[in-house]
């Protein structure tokens, strides 16, 4: 039974958590109340062993809190992990056509509210956001070569090394000093693509956008074309 009271415990808090950074922040209160509930519950007879002496309550208590201050950190933890993964699978839902920026944005900041509500250590939303910062600049290279649109006047060379700046997806994507050195390279950079590759290094700097309209924009960038 003790086993299935921490079990059902457990999946209590993940389902908060995970509706709580979709928005229902109320359920992801309920979800809390109810895991400390059954960790009560699952935990009576630890309870029932405190001893009415000063010196017994004070080292139960010692225990439990010790005990408490390993739940919180596992409780991080978790959090962290889930806010990662909910973060990763809206980037990764449909690219273009799934999301809108401005729901993906809404996402986000309701997730970053959570977690800063649990009080995470510094550094965590940097982790949390690591693929959803990595997606955005593969976006941003693909945008600026033009999508899946072959650049236009370009040889067969050309289009082999275009095609190879893509290939990695994001685990390997060209920074913005290799693709404005392709595009000089070739002919094919113009003032535009130029302030977008800049825009490209503002974000990676900033982690903004440094012209957010320009980059809802960018399914309408159009193809690169010989200068």
């Amino acid at each position: 039974m003790k086993w299935f009271l921490t079990i059902t415990a457990m999946l209590f808090l993940a389902a908060g958590m995970a509706l709580g950074f979709l928005g229902h922040h109320s359920l992801l209160f309920a979800g809390g109340i109810g895991f400390v509930s059954l960790l009560v519950a699952a935990n009576l007879d630890r309870i029932s062993e405190f001893k009415a002496s000063r010196e017994g309550f004070e080292a139960r208590t010692r225990d439990v809190l010790a005990r408490a201050e390993v739940a919180v950190n596992e409780l991080h933890l978790l959090a962290t992990q889930v806010a990662e993964l909910s973060l990763s699978l809206v980037k990764r839902q449909g690219r273009l056509g799934g999301y809108t920026d401005d729901e993906e944005e809404s996402i986000r900041s309701s997730v970053l509210a959570v977690l800063d509500k649990l009080g995470l250590p510094d550094g965590t939303n940097e982790k949390v956001l690591r693929e959803w910062h990595q997606f955005v600049e593969f976006d941003y290279v693909v945008a600026i070569l033009g999508g899946s649109r072959v650049p236009e006047g370009a040889n067969n060379e050309e289009i082999a090394e275009w095609k190879s700046l893509r290939r990695g997806g994001i685990a390997s994507y060209p920074s913005p000093s290799e693709l404005r050195a392709f595009l000089e390279k070739h002919g094919f950079i113009a003032d535009e693509v130029e302030r977008r590759i800049q825009d490209y290094e503002f974000y990676i700097n900033n982690r903004a956008h440094r012209r957010p309209d320009e980059w809802k924009n960018r399914e309408h960038w159009g193809h690169l074309v010989k200068a």
